[in-house]
């Protein structure tokens, strides 16, 4: 649903601001100068209004001035347009260059990211990006080894997907039953004292629960959590990647539970929306259902 609402939602901010921004100009270059005089003349005939009844008057003749000059439906259709000009620039601007939210749709990402988070990304540190082509304008920071990537499916680029980056261009990555590793040197993965629980349906349609580990995963000095299911899977055979120039090789950190680069393999830099800087807070609350400590919780 997320994903539907913003392939709308991004072409039709960008189609608002278009025309906000021609009836602006037109507003500026026919009719916003009578106007001004217009009000103008309100102010200097209602000098610093006192009393309630005199302020009452000063905004009924302001009122009056602007409807007067405002007299046919072409030109009150772009005045309330260009009204919306800067409030429209402001909106596009911090969307399209700065931030944009994203919902975490599955368990994927757990047990960092949970289903419900609103996430903050950040898509200006790793370089600035036009809206709805997704073409580079500046280089920013590289991406980085461990960074959490809000991205384009590259099998449907009309999804959305959330995984962690493993491989960068040049790397060679080799993943066999749990064990990775990383042009050519181990992963470390470190026990913790966590689990986690969760309630699934098996093939037969009963409800179980399955235990899942907590481990600490070392990524060439950066370190996150990740967890591995008491049942491992089985489709994911002994394979090893040669990142290309321009692509990335990434994977959820719900090992045993993510469709990522294992299976529609490396992520090209154009289809990068950002990087997930920063949990807002998880609808779960909101629902009475619990996950009220993740108010703007910073994302590793």
């Amino acid at each position: 649903m997320f994903d539907s609402l913003r392939q709308f939602f991004e072409p039709a901010l960008i189609g608002l601001f278009l025309v906000a921004a021609i009836c602006y100009a037109v507003y500026r270059m026919s009719f916003a100068k009578s106007i001004q005089q217009a009000l103008k003349a309100a102010d200097n005939q209602y000098a610093k209004p006192r009393d309630k009844k005199q302020k009452q008057a000063y905004r009924l003749a302001k009122m009056q001035a602007l409807e007067a000059e405002l007299n046919t439906g072409v030109k009150r259709k772009v005045y309330f347009f260009a009204d919306l000009f800067w409030i429209l620039l402001i909106v596009v601007g911090v969307r399209s260059f700065l931030y944009e939210p994203f919902v975490i749709p599955s368990r994927s990402m757990e047990p960092g990211l949970l289903v419900g988070d609103v996430l903050v990304v950040n898509k200006f540190s790793r370089g600035l990006r036009l809206p709805i082509t997704n073409s580079r304008l500046t280089d920013g920071a590289p991406i980085a080894r461990g960074d959490v990537l809000v991205f384009k499916y590259p099998k449907d680029p009309s999804q959305s997907y959330i995984k962690r980056v493993i491989g960068l261009p040049g790397d060679v990555v080799y993943y066999d039953n749990r064990r990775m590793t990383l042009n050519g040197e181990p992963v470390v993965l470190e026990k913790t004292n966590e689990t986690q629980q969760q309630t699934v349906l098996n093939t037969a349609g009963q409800a179980v629960t399955v235990n899942y580990e907590v481990l600490n995963e070392n990524l060439g000095g950066y370190s996150h959590t990740i967890q591995y299911s008491q049942y491992p899977p089985n489709q994911y055979r002994p394979r090893e990647w040669r990142v290309p120039e321009g692509q990335y090789l990434v994977m959820g950190d719900n090992r045993d539970n993510s469709a990522d680069g294992r299976e529609f393999g490396f992520v090209d830099d154009s289809l990068v929306i950002g990087k997930a800087a920063r949990v807002i807070l998880n609808f779960d609350c909101f629902k009475g259902d619990g996950n009220c400590d993740r108010f703007f919780k910073k994302i590793w």
